[in-house]
């Protein structure tokens, strides 16, 4: 007989009612969604078939001991010292690995309206396991340090400085008669594949960033008890992939069990259970 520990399920969980993400402010809004939304939510992933990356992203801070940075107005390189960085991650889509007897706790957090995914169909479409970490912590900071050593590179910025040294030994060229060229395309072609290559790194960079989740010491109780999975592409199922989906009888005054019943039409074998049923009984 094999054993699983209680804290790991084979079905892993999207709710659809949780706070959206306010672009302006780079962090999400306190409060849920309404049920309706978080309602309408569901109904297109499920007829889409896609579970889309939105506009969540992890935004981090942290603070670095030693940087340089070259000012382009004085044309010196300033050294500062414990200087604040945020840094954002690429995009994501997010499932929750709860065991279905831990669901009630997070309704508060996300609501009650919820598409359980098979496991294995999760991990063969690129999601993993987040890794949590305390903000600003030093293993935040040594992740960034490795990074902040190119980020300043500006390839752009020294190709205009080509082009204007260009222009002027040219002109010298042209006042004194001399029949010959300035050939810079060697150091174009070369500050043309670093700024490709620090393109590549800063999306790679904030690929991995994505997988990062920081929270603070007043959320172990619900950040970090998360066992959040995520991915950077949209999440494109079958409808085989599905586990099952929990709807409320009665929210707001709306049932939403039996009208997503009577409206989706779904294949027999996709288990649609009612929140009431399944989680307060």
């Amino acid at each position: 007989m094999s054993f699983r520990p209680g804290t790991v399920s084979k079905i892993l969980w999207h709710f659809t009612g949780g706070p959206q993400w306010d672009i302006h402010a780079n962090k999400q809004l306190a409060q849920l969604k309404p049920a309706a939304s978080a309602y309408e939510a569901l109904k297109s992933i499920v007829s889409s078939r896609e579970l889309r990356v939105g506009n969540y992203r992890e935004v981090v801070k942290v603070i670095i001991p030693q940087k340089r940075r070259f000012n382009t107005d004085s044309k010196e390189v300033e050294h500062l010292v414990n200087f604040p960085v945020v840094v954002e991650s690429s995009p994501v889509c997010c499932v929750a690995d709860i065991p279905l007897q831990h669901l009630a706790y997070h309704a508060h957090r996300y609501g009650k309206i919820a598409i359980g995914f098979h496991r294995d169909a999760i991990v063969r479409a690129g999601f993993n396991p987040v890794m949590y970490t305390l903000e600003d912590t030093a293993l935040l900071n040594s992740i960034y340090q490795g990074y902040s050593a190119i980020d300043e590179i500006d390839p752009y910025e020294a190709q205009s400085e080509l082009d204007s040294f260009e222009s002027e030994v040219e002109d010298i060229l042209i006042t004194n008669e001399i029949d010959e060229k300035v050939d810079s395309f060697s150091v174009s072609a070369a500050l043309e594949n670093l700024g490709d290559g620090r393109d590549q790194i800063g999306k790679s960079y904030a690929d991995f960033l994505a997988y990062i989740k920081t929270f603070n010491e007043s959320e172990f109780d619900t950040i970090y008890c998360e066992r959040e999975w995520r991915s950077t592409s949209t999440f494109k199922f079958s409808i085989e992939d599905i586990a099952i989906i929990i709807l409320p009888k009665r929210e707001n005054n709306f049932d939403f069990y039996s009208h997503f019943l009577e409206n989706m039409h779904l294949p027999r074998g996709i288990a649609v259970a009612a929140w009431e049923d399944l989680i307060e009984h």
